[in-house]
């Protein structure tokens, strides 16, 4: 069996555990994506080295990323789906169902896997401040003005003060689009492997850890508005 195939087998088996895993953990705190990543990590080269990112590959995680973006890279795809739309105007529903199932089922998990895989975990754990510094980043970049826009918006029916802190910190969780940018800077060159290894890292905590976060402080918020209620 060829390095390619043997990657391939093993990202497949991935796409497959993951979301029974997912459904499988009390209360789904782990998502999908999150676990895609984390598994192609361990089977990565810089860890078990038992996914090699062999050219096949990563043409089927570049079409991952197309269909997660819903980009047009490709111009086959592009021919492809101008002969199906004029062979079928009115659209297939079968068939639009079996294409969704191939990118959302193994081409967008390809990706995530591949990406997962190319996360240099002992420089991520080597440099724990950088973590922190591009957490604090994506807060300060997502949540804060998320925030400070609710907390503007003088409509009829404005958000509470509580449900204002959750939205932001739900907002700061950005993985697919981070996975996406450091992925493409990397192949351009512009961007080092350690620190695109950093940011999807982040990326993956935010996802994990600010909805925790938000449900926290939703609840406690609302508990004291109750504690303080009464005596007003």
């Amino acid at each position: 069996m060829t390095y390619g195939l043997v990657s391939l087998s093993i990202i497949m088996m991935i796409a497959v555990a993951c979301p029974i895993i997912t459904q499988l953990i009390p209360g789904k705190p782990m998502p999908q994506t999150v676990l895609l990543l984390v598994f192609g990590a361990i089977f990565g080269p810089f860890i078990l080295d038992k996914i090699w990112v062999t050219k096949a590959v990563e043409l089927l995680s570049e079409l991952g990323l197309a269909f997660l973006f819903q980009l047009d890279v490709v111009l086959g795809a592009f021919a492809a789906g101008f002969i199906l739309r004029f062979v079928t105007p009115n659209g297939n529903h079968t068939l639009n169902l079996k294409l969704e199932g191939m990118g959302y089922g193994f081409l967008i998990p390809v990706f995530f896997v591949v990406s997962g895989a190319s996360i240099d975990v002992k420089a991520v754990v080597a440099n724990p401040a950088l973590l922190i510094t591009f957490i604090i980043m994506l807060l300060l970049v997502h949540a804060v003005p998320i925030f400070v826009a609710t907390t503007l918006d003088h409509r009829v029916n404005p958000l509470d003060p509580q449900d204002k802190l959750t939205v932001s910190l739900y907002c700061t969780t950005a993985l697919p689009l981070i996975v996406a940018v450091t992925s493409l800077a990397v192949q351009g060159g512009t961007m080092h492997q350690t620190t695109a290894s950093t940011l999807v890292a982040a990326g993956a905590v935010t996802v994990f850890l600010m909805p925790l976060l938000g449900g926290l402080t939703s609840k406690l918020m609302k508990g004291e508005t109750r504690l303080i209620a009464p005596t007003a």
